[in-house]
């Protein structure tokens, strides 16, 4: 099992300076290189009204974090590609591939906020889901094409590249027989600079939800999937799906778990109760905030609620609903129980733990964090031979 840490950045104040959580950030990251993590994972948000997701540019934090750590793996968790232009997107990503000296982890996302498409690309507004899953299908394409090919070509629905009718300008005259076209003299090969540093291509993740056909989708094209608030009974049901796609598209076996992640909500305390004394209102308030699904995410395959419950929890999740279903709360004995539990169950390749929320103060994270890697991950390696984190 190999562990990462998700990291965010948010001030429902909004009276926060953002370079004061900009180093926040930095410690986190910092402390998790010291204490033997795997990866670092950032996400992408835009526009937040309330403060909550106020990390815009995961690609240009990652360059950060990459220059002032040294072993963990820099991952985006995720990049939301539906947002971007498809060649600017695959530049940056190489480059930063090179940038972190080859620790890249490409974690991509199609979206879930119309406030975000409707400024960036509307043609990617998660209300339609079929014209967002489109642009997300072919951003894809062509980023893998561009950062893995010496040159390329593409030609879909929302993008053509290169540009058709292109001969020549005062810069490019378009005379090398790998890239023109012999008889017309146009332009039909690209190339972008750097490719990226890891061959074939840098690992890359879908941040996925409960669709099974995402899921599906990633097994079958060899990406790892991320997921977030399942129960360990949905888990493996999930698991299962993956595999499956997995093998069918290899033709070879494929370890249960074998390029999955969940992140959970973590929070390590002297007790529960001080776990939730100090950080149950936060997590809650984040969970409720993303509560749009509503309590089916968090249920068992066959689960059903009655309809007053589900109504009640639908208008807010209690922490006696979520914890044991989603979260890592309480005492060290009680996290490693928990993620041991995890560990049998599922056998799942990496947990991706998530100490902070608005609302919390950094330092609760931070010492939650100690915890956790001082206390937690020595406890799995005594009792099960994992290898730690540090290793």
């Amino acid at each position: 099992m190999k562990f990462g840490y998700f990291a965010n950045i948010h001030d429902t104040s909004r009276k926060r300076n953002y370079s004061e959580m900009i180093a926040e950030m930095r410690e986190l990251a910092r402390y998790c290189d010291d204490s033997g993590f795997d990866a670092f994972w950032l996400p992408e948000h835009h526009f937040s009204v309330w403060g909550r997701e106020m990390l815009g540019n995961p690609l240009m934090m990652a360059c950060d974090i990459a220059a002032r750590t040294r072993n963990m793996r820099i991952g985006l968790s995720a990049a939301i590609i539906t947002f971007w232009h498809p060649l600017r997107l695959a530049e940056d990503l190489a480059l930063l591939d090179h940038l972190t000296d080859g620790r890249l982890e490409i974690g991509v996302g199609r979206g879930n906020y119309g406030l975000e498409a409707s400024n960036l690309n509307p043609e990617a507004d998660p209300n339609n889901q079929a014209g967002n899953l489109s642009v997300f299908l072919e951003t894809l394409e062509i980023v893998k094409k561009a950062i893995g090919q010496e040159r390329f070509s593409h030609k879909g629905k929302h993008y053509q590249f290169p540009a058709p009718g292109f001969r020549a300008d005062r810069a490019h005259s378009v005379d090398d027989p790998e890239f023109v076209d012999p008889v017309t003299g146009e332009l039909v090969q690209l190339a972008i600079f750097p490719q990226a540093r890891q061959k074939p291509l840098p690992p890359l993740w879908q941040v996925v939800s409960e669709a099974v056909e995402a899921i599906r989708a990633a097994g079958q094209s060899g990406m790892g999937v991320i997921m977030w608030r399942a129960s360990i009974a949905t888990l493996k049901e999930r698991l299962r799906i993956y595999k499956e796609a997995a093998e069918a598209a290899t033709g070879q076996k494929v370890p249960l778990g074998a390029r999955t992640a969940i992140v959970r909500d973590t929070f390590v305390a002297d007790s529960e109760d001080e776990a939730r004394r100090i950080a149950e209102t936060a997590c809650m308030e984040a969970l409720n905030f993303a509560n749009w699904r509503g309590p089916r995410i968090f249920l068992d395959p066959g689960e059903t609620l009655d309809a007053e419950t589900e109504a009640s929890l639908r208008q807010r999740l209690t922490y006696d609903f979520v914890a044991p279903r989603a979260l890592l709360f309480g005492s060290p004995d009680q996290v490693a129980d928990q993620l041991l539990h995890l560990h049998a169950e599922t056998n799942i390749e990496q947990v991706i733990f998530k100490c902070g929320w608005p609302g919390l103060e950094h330092e609760h994270t931070m010492r939650s964090l100690r915890l956790l890697t001082e206390q937690v991950l020595p406890r799995l390696k005594r009792r099960t031979g994992l290898a730690a984190a540090a290793e």
